[in-house]
């Protein structure tokens, strides 16, 4: 969800979602979707861009590979008593608090 429904400005690199934090001209289609020709820059009101691999299949694949690749990394570490978890599904600022508290830090 975080993924697929994120869009950038290309110029500054702003960063926008349509559920999270979308830009205030957004106008949703009848399918639900934010329609493209509505997704402006708050600030310059320049057209916004989704990044090419922020769609549902290339997700699809950045996580085969984050199976086959970090996966056997984590079962490496875990044991050794290294590995934290954070729920990167949490609001922003709940992430960065376990962030924080995981590093030591506060």
């Amino acid at each position: 969800e975080r993924v697929c429904g994120r869009w950038i400005h290309k110029g500054s690199g702003r960063s926008y979602h349509v559920k999270y934090a979308p830009p205030k001209s957004m106008n949703m289609g009848f399918d639900c979707k934010p329609l493209p020709e509505t997704m402006k820059d708050d600030e310059t009101g320049d057209a916004l861009m989704q990044r090419p691999d922020d769609t549902a299949e290339a997700l699809t694949k950045r996580l085969e590979g984050y199976h086959k690749e970090t996966l056997p990394i984590l079962d490496h570490y875990r044991p050794r008593g290294v590995v934290r978890h954070i729920d990167g599904g949490a609001p922003i600022e709940r992430v960065w608090e376990d962030v924080q508290s995981k590093l030591g830090r506060q």
